[in-house]
């Protein structure tokens, strides 16, 4: 008899059993997402459910609701009745721009008011994108502009600066660029190097727009861009290896783990292409070469987790060179930094140290074409070796329903330019000058913010920052640069059922890099002089906001009107030279428009675009520049992308382009790159649990786009294939 109970009950257990439902949590690019957290709903009553390593999980007998959040993502429900099976797929779609946090705004993790300027793309967004660098991925992004057109693929790399909101005027960067807190800007010369973090290490990507210098200082100007690395909050490992056109191979690795206090990171990525022809086919004569290039980067950390303090360490590491497009034009980077970061509590707040320093050294050649491009000399050759140094601490606590911060932070930057100049003599090309400039840039700052609840819905922050500034030249006959200056900053926010209505109005400053003010260079026929009387720019700037969200749908309206008293313009002196030169003013006024739509949980659709109207104004210092457009600024930028995804297969397609734009400040019609836009597709099927194959094109309908004009037209990037596959644990 007691037989027959066991084996019936075996048999009911059996059943059991086999009602129990097996789900896995994933995001759109299908990689598992470990750190969710569940919720089975039954009858109102709420249960939580354990999420394994590996994003997977178990729901008792019975049915209910399930709930699903995770931080970066929009929330999902899941009706179990509905599901007929024992298993069960979760989807998370990444949050939409008024649900997002946003680390970077205020150096702390706080929800900003939802209407303020700010984008989160998370790293299944990066996955999906078929641009093949950083650069192109974040031209969906409002606003986002570099110096040229051009992909950082083929692009030198001083033309890289990031510019917001048509701060524009020359090449160096308006926008500070972050990864994991520490700066990305070059310290000479404050362009970006958009491949020194590994693809497969980066988890989101925040761009805040808008002025932030009582925060961030001199390089914040038009906004901050920060890279966000995985966290080893566990063990992870994030791979991916690809081919493409151009003869272009890719592989990224990313690995990190905790083990009791502890935690280490590692991460690495090496690139090589034979490159594109840059010159338009009109003009590209014998001289014209493919653009090639290689990189391999690469970073490792360990750090420590106590009750009431934290440190961590970095040592990264990043080396590059390239052709630009003819065999005497090249240039390569080698960069080393290692940086720290200490933290804890302390007078019932939180506190944090930074330090990072290292060195670089960069080298460039340039070259003078000879007409119908069939021979070229060389003409120069730079060496610019430099070392850096940064540190920051600030405190923060909360005071009630309020947050107040404080903090401090130096950078000091010591470049040198030497400078071989080449001359033409009896048809031999000759060595003939060493020119040796440069300098020792330091600046100084104490910074403040305090937010204030004012009620349930309204919020303000106010925000000041006080910077000394000073350049010692090398050279004897270039003048010592001094300056101080005050950057305030006040915002508001204001929350309305479904609307959230946001306002701020700003002070910022950016002080010339030792770049500008002493290196010059050519692109083209046309030299471009550096300028070391140069003066600070100063920029007053206002926004709003109005955001409707409710439900699937996101809509939200920036207007914006910045004025940059004393921009730094490279300035035309004749045909075949210009001149770095402090211009009256340039003021920018605009609109940016953005829309999220979750039409299903495994349909999203998103667009957005940018109107800008950048001008020269007041120039009494420099009057043929009056109402002129600034450089490199396009009157319309535009995007829009729809992601499609289900168990097995993930659809992505992207539209990017802008309006005409002007490559020189005097708006000469030769100078004009005409309208464009182009077309992404990219396709990524599930092969096994944590392994993806994917699939894309970039520039689909292979588009013949201008990036530059010297007045020779240089060209995008044509269309490329790209295939390969990734791997993600967890």
């Amino acid at each position: 008899m007691s037989t027959v109970v066991v084996a019936a009950v075996s048999f009911l257990l059996g059943i059991q059993a086999a009602a129990s439902i097996r789900g896995i949590v994933v995001d759109v690019s299908g990689a598992t997402v470990p750190d969710a957290t569940i919720v089975l709903i039954v009858d109102r009553q709420e249960q939580p459910l354990t999420v394994a390593d590996d994003g997977t999980f178990t729901v008792p007998p019975g049915g209910g609701m399930l709930l699903v959040r995770s931080r970066g993502f929009a929330d999902v429900t899941h009706d179990l009745s509905a599901t007929g099976m024992n298993s069960v797929r979760i989807v998370l779609q990444p949050a939409s721009f008024a649900d997002s946090i946003v680390v970077t705004a205020d150096r702390g993790e706080t929800r900003l008011p939802s209407a303020a300027s700010a984008t989160v793309i998370s790293s299944a967004e990066l996955a999906n994108t078929a641009g093949g660098a950083l650069d192109d991925m974040l031209r969906q992004t409002p606003g986002f502009t570099l110096f040229r057109r051009s992909s950082s693929r083929t692009a030198n790399p001083t033309t890289q600066g990031v510019t917001l909101r048509g701060v524009s005027g020359s090449g160096a960067s308006r926008t500070l660029v972050l990864a994991d807190g520490v700066p990305l800007n070059d310290p000479f010369g404050s362009w970006v190097y958009w491949n020194r973090v590994p693809m497969a290490a980066i988890d989101r990507v925040e761009v805040v727009r808008g002025g932030a210098g009582d925060l961030y200082g001199p390089d914040a100007l038009g906004g901050v861009i920060q890279l966000l690395t995985f966290s080893p909050t566990r063990p992870r490992l994030r791979a991916s290896l690809e081919g493409a056109s151009h003869a272009t191979r890719r592989a990224s690795l990313f690995g990190g783990t905790r083990l009791g206090g502890w935690t280490a990171t590692a991460a690495g990525e090496w690139l090589g292409t034979d490159g594109v022809l840059t010159i338009g086919p009109e003009s590209a004569g014998v001289v014209d070469t493919r653009a090639d290039s290689d990189y391999k980067t690469g970073f490792v950390s360990v750090g420590t987790q106590r009750d009431t303090w934290r440190a961590s360490v970095r040592l990264s590491a990043y080396d590059e060179a390239r052709g630009n497009g003819t065999p005497a034009q090249v240039n390569a980077t080698a960069w080393r930094q290692l940086s720290s970061e200490v933290g804890g509590i302390v007078g019932g707040g939180a506190w944090q140290a930074n330090i990072s320093g290292g060195s670089q050294e960069y080298f460039q050649t340039f070259s003078a074409v000879a007409g119908g491009r069939a021979t070229e000399r060389l003409t120069t050759e730079q060496w610019t070796p430099s070392d850096f140094v940064t540190a920051s601490g600030q405190w923060s606590r909360g005071v009630g329903r309020h947050t107040v911060m404080v903090g401090a932070e130096t950078h000091r930057t010591e470049a040198t330019v030497d400078e071989y100049r080449f001359a033409l003599v009896s048809g031999v090309n000759t060595r003939s000058d060493l020119f040796v400039v440069g300098g020792i840039e330091t600046n100084t700052a104490l910074y403040a913010r305090v937010g204030i609840a004012a009620s349930d819905r309204a919020t303000i922050s106010v925000g000041l920052r006080g910077d000394t500034w000073k350049t010692d030249p090398r050279a004897d006959a270039d003048p010592v640069k001094e300056a101080s200056f005050i950057s305030p900053r006040v915002g508001v926010g204001y929350r309305l059922g479904a609307f959230t209505l946001q306002g701020a109005i700003y002070r910022a400053h950016r002080t010339p890099t030792l770049n500008e003010l002493y290196r010059g260079f050519r692109v083209g026929a046309i030299l471009t002089n550096p300028n070391a009387q140069l003066e600070p720019e100063q920029m007053t700037g206002f926004e709003g906001g109005a955001l409707y969200s409710r439900g699937a749908v996101s809509l939200r309206v920036t207007a914006f009107a910045n004025t940059l008293e004393a921009a730094i313009a490279n300035f035309t002196l004749s045909p075949t030279l210009r001149e770095r030169r402090n211009s009256d003013e340039i003021r920018a006024t605009g609109a940016e428009i953005e829309a999220d739509f979750r039409l299903h949980p495994t349909l999203a659709v998103n667009a957005q675009t940018t109107v800008t109207s950048s001008h020269f104004r007041g120039s009494i210092a420099t009057p043929t520049l009056e109402g002129n457009r600034v450089p490199q600024v396009p009157r319309v930028q535009f995007g829009a992308g729809i992601t499609w995804s289900s168990e097995w297969l993930t659809l992505a397609t992207q539209v990017r382009g802008s309006g005409s734009q002007f490559d020189d400040d005097l708006n000469n019609p030769d100078f004009e790159l005409d309208p464009y836009a182009i077309v992404d597709i990219n396709i990524s099927r599930k092969i096994a649990r944590s392994v993806h194959g994917f699939f894309s094109v970039e520039n689909l309908l292979d588009k013949d786009y201008d990036t530059g004009r010297t007045p020779l037209r240089t060209i995008g990037w044509p269309r490329t294939v790209r295939a390969g596959i990734r791997v993600a644990l967890p």
